[in-house]
């Protein structure tokens, strides 16, 4: 049985506080986006474990641009900068308003979610998407072998339009 919330549930304003990132930024044609996507987030668990860092959030994806290649940085949230190691590099979640919704189920549905997130800026002409959106995995695919039990918080940051 589909999750009673549909493919996103209700999308909700909040204002976000920064936080350093690990990740490993790249641009991959769309069907090896989740080849890319996992060798990237294992580069990052090897330059933490290098560096004795400790993670402190599950994996999330930032998206730079979708198109003919999609541009993507995949990582973990952290509490201090780290050491660039290789392709691994420190970055930064902006704080900020956002538009927050937890999409119920596969990755392969995220699409409606996003679809959703695009009509809920239409109907609030006070704000206007603020760079790339990015996803918080909050169920781990190996824990959970049931996709259509992955939930994924999609945020897109937003800015004032006046």
């Amino acid at each position: 049985m589909p999750d009673p919330r549909g493919p996103s549930s209700k999308i909700e304003l909040r204002v976000l506080r920064s936080h350093y990132t690990a990740t490993m930024r790249t641009e991959v044609d769309g069907s090896t986006l989740s080849l890319a996507m996992g060798r990237a987030h294992q580069a990052v668990r090897e330059a933490l474990e290098k560096q004795g860092v400790t993670a402190s959030s599950g994996p999330f994806a930032r998206y730079h641009a979708f198109g003919d290649t999609i541009d993507f940085e995949a990582g973990v949230t952290v509490d201090q900068p780290i050491t660039a190691d290789g392709e691994v590099k420190p970055g930064e979640l902006p704080s900020g308003p956002a538009a927050i919704a937890v999409h119920a189920g596969p990755y392969d549905t995220l699409g409606a979610t996003y679809d959703a997130m695009g009509r809920w800026l239409d109907g609030n002409p006070d704000y206007l998407a603020n760079g790339g959106p990015w996803e918080i995995y909050l169920t781990d695919p190996s824990a959970e072998p049931d996709p259509t039990k992955w939930l994924t918080e999609v945020i897109f940051p937003l800015k004032s339009s006046s």
